[in-house]
């Protein structure tokens, strides 16, 4: 005797009912992937904004800048050589702000927020034959009447460009101010003693 065994008949689909097909996997780059490049992407373009509109940032060996306002709080702003109000040179950018500028140079630290610290060392921008007299509150000397000196007046009696040399001032009420970068020496004296 033989038995017939026989498949059971397929289950009846509804109407437009079609099986299921196995899920695929999505390819491509994971949605985490993408979040944490365009964080980065973000972060770096306000880095570039704040470094490129950034004038210490962006300061050099030899440009000249406009610093005002009090020491502890100066404000830098770039300003061409040939400005009037140019108040200093750049004569170094340290690369570390825990680097220290060597005498006779002023120091500039700017530590923000956002972007890069930069550091500068600056040397006067004086005018020949012109006065000045430090100010204790202010980031920068002021100019003077050479007529009226105090004490504390100075008078630029010569300026030496290219060379770093003290002994290029003469005269024993001289004093030299010798800077490495860029070279050059300012040789200075009581406004008093010119009277």
């Amino acid at each position: 005797m033989s038995a017939d065994v026989s498949t059971p008949p397929p289950a009846p689909q509804q109407p437009g009912q079609q099986g299921q097909p196995a899920p695929q996997r999505k390819k491509g780059v994971p949605k985490w992937l993408i979040s944490v490049i365009a964080l980065v992407v973000i972060g770096g373009g306000v880095y570039a904004y704040n470094y490129f509109t950034n004038d210490v940032a962006q300061a050099k060996a030899g440009d000249c800048a406009k610093i005002t306002g009090e020491k502890n709080a100066p404000n830098y702003e770039a300003v061409g050589c040939d400005a009037g109000g140019a108040t200093h040179v750049v004569g170094k950018v340290l690369a570390n702000t825990s680097d220290s500028c060597s005498e006779p140079y002023a120091s500039f630290t700017m530590t923000a927020r956002r972007g890069p610290d930069a550091k500068l060392c600056l040397l006067p921008k004086w005018t020949e034959g012109q006065c000045y007299k430090e100010d204790p509150s202010a980031s920068e000397f002021a100019t003077v009447d050479c007529a009226a000196p105090t004490d504390e007046t100075l008078k630029v009696v010569k300026i030496v460009q290219g060379k770093s040399d003290p002994a290029a001032c003469e005269g024993d009420a001289i004093v030299p101010i010798a800077f490495p970068e860029p070279p050059i020496t300012m040789c200075l004296t009581p406004a008093k003693q010119q009277q």
